[in-house]
Formats: C-alpha cells, sequence, structure tokens
C-alpha cells in the first residue's frame, strides 16, 4: 500500500469518528468560582460550556444548607436584580449577575448544561441528561449599611 493512502484513510477515518464521538458530550471551559461579597454590592459568574452540538446553559440557586432544593434563576427575577446573559456560538458563555446584594443572595449557584436532546423531557432524570458546576455566594453584612441603619 502507497504510504500516502494510509495517511488519507487515517484522516478520512478520523474526519468520520470525530463527528460521532464527540456528539452528545458537553464540558465545562470555564465554570463560576466562589465569592464573598457585602450587602449592597453585585456579582457576576461566568460559565463557558463545549460540545458538539453547543449545550444549552442554564442558571439554578439553592440556599445556604439547602443543597437539594434548587430553584431555576431567570432574567429579571428577584425584583430584576438578576441578570442572565447567554451567547451561543461554537462554544457556550453565559454571565449571572446578581446587583443590590441581600442576604438573602447567599447560596450556591450552579451552572447547568447539555445537548442532549432529550435533556428537556420531564421522563428524563436530569442528573444523567444535564452536567453542573457550582460556586458558593456568602453575602456579608457590610459595616456600613449596619451604620446607616442606627
Amino acid at each position: 500500500m502507497h504510504p500516502n493512502a494510509v495517511m488519507l484513510a487515517v484522516v478520512l477515518l478520523g474526519n468520520l469518528m470525530l463527528p460521532f464521538a464527540s456528539a452528545q458530550n458537553a464540558g465545562f471551559g470555564k465554570s463560576p468560582l466562589s465569592e464573598i461579597k457585602l450587602t449592597g454590592d453585585t456579582f457576576e459568574l461566568y460559565c463557558e460550556v463545549v460540545g458538539n452540538p453547543t449545550p444549552e446553559i442554564q442558571w439554578w440557586y439553592a440556599e445556604v444548607n439547602r443543597a437539594e432544593s434548587f430553584k431555576q434563576l431567570w432574567d429579571g427575577a428577584r425584583k430584576r436584580r438578576v441578570s442572565i446573559n447567554t451567547a451561543y456560538g461554537t462554544n457556550g458563555v453565559s454571565v449571572l449577575g446578581i446587583t443590590r446584594l441581600t442576604l438573602e443572595d447567599s447560596g450556591t449557584y450552579e451552572c447547568r448544561a447539555s445537548n442532549d436532546p432529550r435533556r428537556n423531557d420531564l421522563r428524563q432524570n436530569p442528573a444523567i441528561t444535564w452536567i453542573r458546576t457550582q460556586a458558593t455566594i456568602s453575602v456579608l453584612q457590610s459595616e456600613w449599611s449596619i451604620w446607616c441603619n442606627t
């Protein structure tokens, strides 16, 4: 066999296998980082996902000591203090921002991603179709707000 024929066969085989092997696989390129903030501050969490096709991104929240009770966040939640900006291209990138933090904003924030076609089927176990990464946000009472309230 001619050496170029072997190389061509490997390249063709690689091109045929790669899309099949990477389909349905989702992963995180960048995960949100835990932070400590003060009341009245703002925070932003970043999440970048990769996969073929590009995964859908969602943000979820659980109160402190209530990790089993996650609730989905949406743009405009919490009296319009929550903003979610997401862009999809080769990768998916999402930024969750919350302004005018209160003590009740403390908790675990979760970026979820999935490109599984069954991801929104309510009969499917979400733990199988969604991958997750978390950050903990601790909001402490600022001295300024204590001083202003006395």
